[in-house]
């Protein structure tokens, strides 16, 4: 079921139940992108590059027992809960929401329009139980469901590695998951899709869908210019480590391979990608 209008200012708390099991809800607050850095000081900019409205938190506790909690955040829009979602996609399949992993006490999925964490402050079998329990009550109370990304259409499904799909907008972003300069030489920002992959032969595959193809264009330029600036073939180069990083632009999307084996299979995956793109662009 798709995102009703009317749910973007449901209260977040009606989500989140008051208990579960001997833990009881002890405070509750609230967040948006000027304040969020009070709370989350060290990964606040994640969440703002995704450009989330607002953040709701309940803390749980019970004697003798850690101390549960709960972030609800409404990103605006599926994409971009699905993308906060693949900033980490470390752990086990939580088996529910749209997407969900479990690792060391921490509980992450999204669904709809929404992100979700629920975190015990100290792994038990109990509190592991506990976050599950809210886990599985949130998903259910929030209901409703949402796309993802339509960019991944563009992405060849053979050879992929689901797990490391990487949704964003910013340079930022790309750089915590695959550095490729200090400086935004693709021009990426909140007006720009982006998905980061790894295919089984450790090539990398970037696409980036810019409002139209002259900001395109644009980044074609700055990115060959900054990083291949000797390529013998235009848009290809071997890059120091042996491998191959190859680009290309078909209307307002630039597509890059970086550390393909070779220059043939780096050509492979560019062909792959420019026969998907009317799907996208």
């Amino acid at each position: 079921m798709a995102q009703d209008a009317s749910l973007k200012t449901e209260d977040l708390a009606a989500f989140v139940p008051a208990s579960t099991g001997a833990w009881r809800a002890v405070e509750d607050r609230s967040f948006d992108p000027e304040t969020i850095f009070d709370y989350i000081d060290g990964s606040g900019e994640v969440y703002r590059s995704y450009k989330f409205r607002r953040l709701f938190a309940r803390r749980f506790e019970a004697a003798g027992q850690a101390a549960l909690i709960v972030d609800l955040f409404d990103m605006g829009s599926a994409a971009d809960a699905f993308g906060v979602f693949t900033h980490d996609r470390e752990g086990e399949d939580a088996g529910f929401g749209q997407g969900g992993t479990y690792k060391g006490g921490l509980l992450s999925f999204w669904q709809g329009p929404y992100f979700v964490s629920v975190y015990a402050e100290s792994e038990t079998p109990a509190t592991r139980a506990a976050v599950f329990d809210l886990g599985r009550r949130i998903a259910a109370a929030i209901k409703v469901t949402g796309d993802r990304p339509d960019i991944l259409a563009a992405f060849p499904e053979s050879g992929l590695d689901e797990r490391t799909v990487r949704y964003f907008h910013t340079h930022f972003i790309l750089n915590y998951h695959f550095f490729v300069a200090a400086e935004n030489i693709l021009r990426l920002g909140q007006d720009t899709d982006a998905v980061l992959a790894t295919y089984v032969d450790k090539a990398r595959l970037l696409v980036v869908r810019y409002p139209d193809a002259g900001h395109a264009a644009e980044a074609l330029r700055s990115f060959t210019s900054a990083y291949m600036p000797d390529a013998a073939r235009p848009g290809y180069v071997r890059t120091e480590n042996g491998a191959w990083t190859a680009v290309r632009q078909k209307g307002r999307v630039v597509t890059v391979v970086f550390d393909a084996a070779t220059e043939a299979a780096a050509d492979e995956l560019l062909t792959g990608v420019f026969a998907l793109t009317g799907k996208i662009d």
